[in-house]
């Protein structure tokens, strides 16, 4: 085959031209360094350096965010160890004030020390960075907390995106630190009445063997006879009827309980008498202990009240009332009416519901001279009744008249008097408590004299006349007998027995108005869900804080409306629909609760166990608007409208007039509030409780109240639930007022005192307090170790990222330089021999 010029052409040149492309390849790799310039030349190494791009770029990323977060972590560590250095301030100066050797002024100086303390937290609390509030939660541009430690912040954390699905939290939210639950802590409850010995308080009526002992203050003992908690009136250890106690309460399951059983504190062997553990131990049963399995401790505190704690750490349930008296009774409120001797272990300022229409004295174990009506007398704002308060305002408008009947007092010569006709009392609107008590000295003297005074809401009557069995003389002891006795009934115009008296505050359990503070009504029970003691919203069915089905079940709620108007309405549940769950204001007007997000025409009523505290909290909203709103056509209709279409259209227009006027919502601490959205000083009044709450009888449900919403219970002295600055301002209160432990309060207080647990409770909360931050503490440094531990790992890998793409990219420039050097000879070798083979021709053969 001829080889012709055209064709040595093309293939010199092709030899060239590829020997330039090399040429110039590993020239740029030489000057740029990366051993390709587009993804073109090496799909292999092009992919390989996208993905090592994409790697390093979001470590540098997670490195950025690892770097803020850490000092945002930093900044609250900075913080939270300001607030623990805080608190040891304020655990020192607790610690002061818990020793009882202080007058008020000194008491005063470290409250306002511990005041001082509490807002230097309080601007911990709102410690801001940058702009930014590091416990707002995400909200970080809103101020967490007010001057009252009211909680404006949300709950949600910040988080930084470290790597493919690793988000990691840098922030500690004020409800985290400043509330929360610890799952590690127990709740405490305790009664707030002091019990004394009595065999030693008054060893003149009580003991046979040291009639002319001197009365001891002694705290009751566990190891204490029951006679010794329960008094006598003679010395006389073995004719002492039996006591029953009423006992209502949550057990730890979150289930309610309600009985009665009695113990029998007569003997004739102290060997064999019951004794104040015997008691305990019958409480702890009623809470579900066992002789193998004890879930809740019951003992006695240094003041002798009883002290339940729960056993099991994390739960918020338990509670306990308890009342006892000699007379055993279906109905407590026979116990008012039939002037049955009651004993207290637990008061709390909070007006009752009225629930007797008379009243009957009960007469003093140790001094037989003394009578007392069962009631303390109560103006209609809840404050102590004195003299010149009026009888209308204490017993209700509807009272035109007293029916008084009785006996009177003993004779000059110590025999009994004479029995007291019936008499009629007139009330007028000037009729004060002062007339009353004129009425029944004039009345009751009979022949002999007695006094009649009045202290702290109480009438006491003293007959002058009763004897001493011993020596026959009017000197202690005072354990003659007297024969005065008083009975008083109300009535209205025509006669009829009027509700007119309630059982007295240290008496009633949850037939108790809210608290009442300027224009809002706050409850005092936490609705705590029953599986997981979590705080009870909005949307929370009111089954699950029941813990049962609460189908049957009848709720009564007595109210003064928005405008003062008396009103009375029934809440009665059913799973059965229709009827459903309803409610019924003053016996006439039926309005049924509908399923809210429900469509028209498919509308339906709620089911018991379906309802929420929100449509709960709408029908106290309409029950409170009543008087703006019973003779509006949306009224008519939504009680007897022809289609459940119609009611629910006009029920929710009802609704929407109401929210104009009243706001009902559950606080952070799951409590109802109802708040006057028209006064700042509020008309209204507010209870609600089971209708059978009274109820003992056999035929009773034993399950007792499955809600609660305010109650005489039981103080909490500890709870896995935090309440930071709310805790604080009640630790403070009490160091202010020098009230010491529960129920430390002077004689015939009638105040919110009644529910301090005092300094030495409030020092068992704050070691939980400390607790707690230490806690947060040790997780916000985890969490700054966490960013630490990340910025180090991305750092490492970053290198490692950028060593990697070195090796998939880069040149080596040394050996390129040889490859360089090698193929540049090779090229001018190339060209040499074809600059030789060009000159070849014939005649150089010839």
């Amino acid at each position: 085959m001829r080889i012709g010029y055209s064709s040595q052409y093309l293939t010199l040149a092709r030899y060239q031209q590829s020997s330039q492309l090399q040429l110039n390849d590993l020239l740029t790799q030489m000057s740029s360094g990366r051993k390709i310039q587009f993804g073109y030349q090496d799909s292999t190494i092009y992919s390989q350096t996208l993905r090592l791009d994409y790697e390093e770029a979001t470590l540098t990323q997670s490195k950025t965010l690892s770097t803020s977060a850490k000092s945002f972590s930093d900044n609250t560590d900075s913080a939270l160890s300001e607030l623990s250095k805080s608190m040891t301030n304020f655990t020192t100066k607790l610690n002061q004030a818990a020793n009882q050797i202080h007058s008020a002024t000194s008491l005063e100086a470290l409250a306002n020390d511990l005041q001082a303390i509490k807002e230097h937290m309080l601007s911990i609390a709102n410690t801001s960075i940058g702009g930014q509030y590091i416990f707002s939660g995400t909200a970080v541009t809103t101020k967490p907390f007010d001057s009252n430690g009211n909680y404006y912040g949300n709950d949600s954390s910040l988080e930084a995106l470290l790597g493919s699905n690793n988000l990691l939290g840098y922030n500690i939210t004020g409800a985290e630190l400043f509330g929360g639950k610890d799952s590690d802590k127990s709740r405490i409850i305790v009664t707030n009445v002091k019990n004394y010995n009595q065999s030693k308080l008054h060893p003149d009526i009580m003991d046979s063997l040291n009639k002319t002992g001197e009365p001891e203050e002694v705290y009751l003992k566990s190891t204490d006879k029951l006679r010794d908690l329960l008094g006598d009136n003679n010395d006389n250890p073995s004719d002492n009827p039996d006591e029953w106690f009423y006992v209502q309460g949550v057990r730890p399951d979150g289930t309610s309980f309600k009985n009665k059983f009695s113990l029998s504190p007569s003997y004739t062997n102290e060997d064999s008498a019951a004794t104040v553990q015997d008691l305990l131990d019958r409480i702890g049963r009623e809470f579900g202990n066992t002789s193998t399995n004890k879930v809740v401790d019951v003992t006695l505190n240094e003041y002798g009240e009883i002290q339940i704690k729960d056993l099991t750490t994390g739960r918020s349930n338990i509670d306990f009332y308890m009342i006892s008296s000699d007379s055993n009774v279906d109905d407590l409120d026979e116990l008012i009416e039939s002037g049955a001797r009651v004993k207290s272990y637990i008061q709390s300022p909070y007006l009752g519901d009225k629930t007797a229409t008379q009243i009957t004295s009960t007469n003093n174990y140790y001094d037989h001279r003394v009578s007392t009506l069962p009631t303390t007398l109560r103006t209609s704002n809840n404050a102590i009744a004195g003299k010149s308060s009026l009888l209308s305002d204490i017993l209700g408008g509807g009272v035109t008249n007293l029916v008084l009947g009785g006996n009177s007092a003993n004779n000059p010569d110590g025999t009994a008097g004479a029995a007291v006709a019936g008499y009629n009392f007139a009330i007028t609107p000037t009729t004060t408590v002062q007339d009353l008590l004129d009425s029944i000295e004039a009345n009751f003297a009979g022949t002999g004299d007695i006094e009649v005074e009045f202290s702290n809401g109480k009438i006491n009557i003293t007959d002058k006349n009763v004897l001493n069995l011993t020596s026959d003389q009017r000197e202690p002891p005072y354990d003659g007998e007297s024969s005065f006795s008083i009975n008083i009934q109300a009535q209205d115009g025509v006669g009829n027995p009027v509700q007119a008296f309630s059982n007295d505050y240290t008496v009633e359990y949850d037939r108790v108005a809210f608290t009442k503070s300027g224009s809002t009504l706050s409850s005092n029970v936490s609705q705590i869900i029953n599986s997981n003691s979590e705080y009870a919203t909005a949307s929370t069915k009111l089954s699950a804080v029941a813990g049962a089905s609460l189908d049957g079940d009848s709720y009564v709620m007595k109210l003064k409306d928005i405008n003062g108007i008396d009103v009375e309405a029934r809440l009665n549940f059913s799973n059965t629909v229709p009827p459903g769950t309803t409610f019924t204001i003053n016996g006439v007007d039926t309005f049924p609760i509908f399923n809210p997000h429900d469509t028209p025409p498919a509308v339906t009523q709620v089911r018991a166990d379906e309802m929420t505290y929100q449509q709960l909290m709408d029908v106290i909203t309409v029950a409170m608007n009543y008087s703006n709103i019973n003779a509006t056509t949306d009224y008519t209709d939504a009680t007897t409208g022809a289609t459940l279409q119609i009611q629910k259209s006009a029920y929710e227009g009802l609704l929407q007039a109401s929210k104009a006027n009243i706001g009902v919502s559950l606080n952070s601490q799951g409590q109802l509030e109802i708040k006057d959205l028209l006064r700042s000083e509020t008309r209204m009044s507010f209870m609600m409780y089971d209708s059978a709450t009274d109820d003992y009888s056999a035929t009773m449900d034993k399950s007792g109240s499955a809600l609660t919403f305010h109650s005489n219970n039981t103080l909490t002295v500890d709870d896995p639930h935090v309440n930071f600055f709310a805790q604080l301002d009640s630790i403070i209160d009490s160091v202010r007022k020098g009230i010491y432990r529960a129920g430390d309060v002077a004689d015939g207080t009638y105040s919110s005192d009644l529910r301090s647990v005092g300094i030495q409770g409030g020092m068992t909360q704050f070691e939980h307090l400390s607790d707690h931050v230490n806690k947060v503490h040790a997780k916000n440094g985890a969490q700054g170790n966490a960013f630490k531990y990340s910025l180090e790992r991305t750092e490492v890998l970053i290198v490692q990222t950028k060593s990697l793409r070195s090796e998939v990219v880069d040149t080596d420039i040394a050996s390129t330089y040889n490859d360089f050097a090698q193929l540049t000879l090779n090229y001018q070798a190339m060209l040499t021999s074809i600059s030789k083979i060009n000159q070849l021709s014939l005649v150089n053969y010839i």
